[in-house]
C-alpha cells in the first residue's frame, strides 16, 4: 500500500516488484500502478519461473528471473529508461 501511495505523489521512472510480497500480491500492484500510471514501466524481477506464463504477467514491461548475477536486471533496465 505504501509503494502506491507514493506512486501516487511522485514521479517514477521506473518500478521494479517481485510477485510474492508480504501484504500485496505483485500481480495485484501492477494492475492498480497501470490504472494510475501508464507510462511508467515495470519490471517483475521474481525467483518464480512459472509465473512467466501466467497472463496477468503480461502486462509487465519485462519478467527478469532472479539469480546471483544482476546483468539481465541491469540489462532491462538500461533497455527501459536507457
Amino acid at each position: 500500500e505504501s509503494a502506491l501511495d507514493k506512486i501516487k505523489g511522485q514521479a517514477f521512472d521506473l518500478i521494479i516488484t517481485d510477485i510474492r510480497m508480504p501484504g500485496k500480491n505483485g500481480i495485484d500492484l501492477i494492475t492498480q500502478v497501470m490504472a494510475l500510471r501508464k507510462d511508467v514501466p515495470i519490471i517483475i524481477n521474481t525467483a518464480y519461473q512459472s509465473y512467466k506464463d501466467d497472463f496477468m504477467t503480461w502486462a509487465a514491461d519485462a519478467y527478469v528471473v532472479k539469480s546471483s548475477s544482476m546483468s539481465e536486471l541491469k540489462a532491462k533496465i538500461k533497455e527501459l529508461i536507457g
